[in-house]
């Protein structure tokens, strides 16, 4: 059986996916290996960091990650590294630069946040 788990904050209507039978956590676009977007209007980034955390609990119960885009599949270890590396961002310790119009590319670890820039 696979239950669906709300993951707002990308999106107000995100979701994640677990299979606990199998082991399996797919987070959507919650996380994925490649730039996250966090640009859009809809985007609520107090609702993403509680989301990826709430993902982030559920490691220990999974063996595979499995996101929406590029390479699918990663080690659950990537949630946990995902929350802190947000926290980073939050703590103004990521290295950005400004990407497109009114958007900035923000690097934290091995994590890409493309996120609205400041007006």
């Amino acid at each position: 059986m696979v239950e669906v788990i709300a993951a707002p904050g990308h999106t107000p209507d995100s979701i994640a996916l677990i299979d606990r039978e199998n082991k399996l956590l797919f987070t959507g676009d919650t996380y994925y290996p490649a730039p996250i977007w966090l640009y859009r209007p809809e985007t609520d980034l107090a609702a993403y960091e509680k989301s990826i955390a709430r993902l982030a609990a559920l490691a220990p119960e999974v063996n595979t990650v499995l996101g929406a885009h590029n390479i699918p599949v990663a080690q659950p270890e990537v949630l946990p590294a995902l929350v802190q590396a947000f926290a980073d961002l939050q703590a103004g310790k990521a290295a950005c630069k400004p990407k497109g119009t009114g958007k900035k590319m923000c690097t934290v670890d091995k994590f890409s946040f493309l996120l609205r820039a400041a007006p």
